[in-house]
């Protein structure tokens, strides 16, 4: 009985997904440093726009040159998946892989793949970006400063992925572990 209760538990665990960690774990970010590894597909949000166009908030951080980047300007008549996720969170970390494998096979059609990490680690800059090489995550991910999960109506669990069509107007809200096939079903929606 207790092994049922147990599997059944985990098994919840994976189709639903973790909660965030509270605003205030760990460290924070304000203890971010820099160091000398190239960060070129992880960044840490800057400013973040409640109610940008279509309803949809915008925000903006630093590419490695140091040139500020808006997701506004780089999604403008693009679909995008953008996904809410942490390093710590399995299911997040699960479906990952396939995650990446979509940004690669939807660049070619104009769609963007983009992660969100509501890590909190006083070096999370450093954690994202050894994880991203680690796990061999090619598309943006951008660490949020805990004003971007707000903009988005506060995110209750994660993993948790919007479609935003063309016109940058939020579609879908998928709470929860994914299959690629979903994710696929998803964007090609938006194409």
């Amino acid at each position: 009985m207790t092994k049922n209760i147990i599997a059944l538990s985990l098994f919840t665990l994976l189709l639903i997904g973790c909660a965030p960690k509270k605003h205030g774990d760990n460290a924070g970010v304000a203890g971010t440093k820099k160091t000398g590894t190239a960060l070129s597909n992880v960044a840490m949000v800057t400013t973040v726009q409640a109610s940008g166009t279509n309803g949809t908030p915008d925000f903006s951080w630093n590419d490695q040159s140091g040139i500020a980047v808006t997701f506004s300007d780089i999604s403008r008549g693009k679909p995008v998946l953008l996904n809410f996720w942490a390093t710590w969170c399995g299911p997040c970390v699960k479906e990952m892989p396939d995650l990446v494998e979509l940004s690669k096979e939807y660049e070619a059609k104009g769609a963007l793949v983009i992660g969100i990490s509501l890590d909190k680690d006083s070096d999370v800059m450093n954690l994202v970006t050894e994880f991203a090489k680690d796990k061999q995550v090619t598309y943006p991910l951008i660490v949020d400063n805990g004003e971007l999960e707000k903009a988005f109506g506060g995110i209750r669990a994660i993993p948790t992925t919007f479609y935003i069509d063309k016109n940058g107007k939020i579609v879908e809200k998928l709470i929860g572990m994914q299959s690629k096939a979903r994710f696929a079903q998803g964007l090609d929606a938006l194409l």
